[in-house]
């Protein structure tokens, strides 16, 4: 990063430097200390996030919302949808939700619903069920070797769908 860009825009004379501390924070009656990231100003003392700070936040309170919701966490979804053998584009495909669903899950930009959530544990759980579902979105399916995936991955698998 150039000292440019490291001047306080609040009084022009000072450089901020990126900072990390504690938020708490509470929801549906669970509380938690999350990372809170931000930037001082030298001079001036001025506190400010940009705009990479902000999602930086915002994922953590997203990813603390779905472990109290009991919902499968970004790092989870990702998991899963790999040892699918599926890119995100085929599992919006498969699953619904949209085109680029499935990177603002994975990266706790949005939370999925309850339903989406079952149905990524079912999927899981049954291989089948991926099956059956590509059949429906119109996508070529390879049985063989999703079964073969899913008995290589199968106590991952059902740690997730029992999860």
């Amino acid at each position: 990063m150039s000292d440019a860009l490291n001047i306080c825009p609040i009084c022009g004379e000072g450089s901020i430097r990126a900072q990390v501390g504690k938020n708490v924070v509470e929801y549906k009656g669970h509380t938690a200390e999350l990372d809170l990231h931000y930037s001082v100003c030298d001079a001036c003392g001025s506190e400010q996030s940009a705009a990479s700070q902000l999602r930086s936040n915002k994922r953590a309170m997203m990813a603390f919302k779905k472990r109290v919701d009991g919902l499968l966490s970004g790092t989870e979804i990702r998991e899963l949808r790999e040892r699918l053998g599926i890119s995100q584009a085929e599992a919006a495909k498969i699953f619904g939700g949209g085109p680029v669903a499935f990177s603002k899950y994975e990266t706790d930009d949005v939370a999925q619903s309850e339903a989406m959530d079952k149905l990524l544990r079912l999927v899981a759980g049954l291989p089948d069920a991926l099956d059956y579902l590509r059949r429906k979105a119109g996508l070529r399916t390879d049985a063989a070797a999703q079964r073969t995936n899913g008995k290589n991955q199968g106590v991952q698998a059902c740690k997730v769908a029992n999860s």
